[in-house]
């Protein structure tokens, strides 16, 4: 007998997730999914996934339920959810990717007796390259080898103490964003420098691409990379002289500093 999922929330990092699952060869039928938006449910429905009426009926039916609310609501939809534990025999496993809602607080909700873990997956699992950190407190090596099972079919994953979620969060949670802006950036300036926009981009993710791979073949340091590319007086120095002008990395370290920090504020 398959497992079933189910995903309490499909907003874009729920839907992210149910979408990579179903990419990487899980049966529609065996993810269920609860969405009061008739509109957004629709578009999972046509997956082939199964909508449920509510909550209890997607918990007490599901294997494994993934909490994949907004932060900013858990305290209005925690009551249903502790009433709809109640009424269920033997444990279950619960994935939360709501960001700063601490396991603790989870547990009061959810049960001691069930297995509760926190996770932070990024947007990039849609196409099977996320990454994915896991909270190892109070979890079982069960849950936490589960979840790697299902997640390692749409990204990697790491293992971290809670108390490293916020940091994870500013990090690789919300670093898709910074990259994106810095693609645009990058094609913008060779929009400037002449080049059409759809040049610019390829390059821009070219690139992008190839240097990644580079520093995981590779096994030198960004820094040692960088080095390589500067020759004296050439044009990369010229340019990366230009990004440290600009603060370029000193933004870059406040924006998961910033991000880190909205997440603790979350989770009061």
């Amino acid at each position: 007998m398959s497992e079933k999922i189910f995903f309490a929330g499909t907003g874009n990092m729920g839907g992210a997730i149910l979408r990579g699952l179903l990419n990487a060869g899980t049966t529609p039928k065996d993810i269920l999914f609860f969405d009061p938006s008739d509109k957004a449910a629709e578009a999972v429905t046509a997956l082939g996934c199964v909508r449920v009426k509510d909550f209890a009926e997607g918990v007490k039916k599901a294997d494994v339920t993934f909490l994949c609310v907004k932060p900013q609501i858990f305290k209005s939809v925690a009551p249903e959810w502790k009433n709809a534990v109640k009424t269920l025999k033997g444990t279950k496993t619960f994935v939360s990717i709501m960001a700063g809602v601490a396991r603790k607080s989870l547990t009061e909700v959810l049960g001691a007796k069930n297995q509760v873990l926190r996770v932070m997956p990024n947007l990039p699992l849609t196409v099977g390259k996320g990454t994915v950190a896991l909270a190892t407190d109070g979890v079982s090596e069960k849950t936490l080898s589960t979840a790697e099972k299902i997640f390692g079919t749409i990204g990697v994953t790491c293992r971290v103490t809670e108390s490293l979620m916020d940091a994870v969060t500013g990090l690789s949670g919300s670093a898709p964003a910074y990259v994106f802006e810095f693609i645009e950036g990058l094609t913008r300036g060779g929009v400037k420098a002449g080049l059409t926009r759809d040049v610019a981009l390829k390059l821009a993710l070219g690139t992008i691409e190839g240097s990644v791979e580079l520093v995981k073949q590779s096994g030198k340091s960004p820094s040692d990379l960088c080095a390589m590319v500067c020759s004296p007086a050439g044009t990369t120095i010229a340019g990366v002289n230009a990004l440290e002008e600009g603060g370029f990395r000193s933004a870059l370290i406040k924006a998961v500093v910033a991000g880190t920090e909205r997440s603790k504020e979350l989770g009061k």
